[in-house]
């Protein structure tokens, strides 16, 4: 089965574009496990459009206010939940303190590796 692993960061925690991903992270997302990833730019180059009753409304930002924000997506292929959270704990294990990572399964749709 597919899961999305949803990665949040602390707010403070903006130069991630320039900065490498650390050797432990790279190794993980090299796994065959791992189908595709990305990082995502801070959460203020964000835009939404949102659908409210016929109009697209476009705000700058991202889709929520919170405390954390999305800074990455990585798409792998697990047995089960389990087997999910597994490979995201030991992701979590290797990242910056104040790491949040969620784990969703995926509907469907196409998977393809950065």
């Amino acid at each position: 089965m597919q899961y999305a692993l949803l990665a949040y960061s602390p707010p403070e925690d903006t130069d991630r574009a320039t900065r490498p991903i650390p050797g432990d992270l790279a190794a993980l997302l090299d796994r065959p496990d791992v189908t595709g990833w990305a990082r995502l730019h801070a959460d203020e180059s964000a835009t939404t459009l949102r659908n409210d009753e016929e109009r697209m409304l476009l705000t700058d930002g991202p889709f929520i206010d919170s405390k954390e924000y999305l800074a990455g997506l990585i798409l792998i292929e697990a047995d089960d939940l389990d087997g999910a959270l597994a490979i995201a704990e030991r992701m979590l294990q290797v990242t910056r303190p104040g790491t949040a990572i969620e784990v969703r399964p995926v509907i469907d749709g196409r998977l393809r590796g950065a």
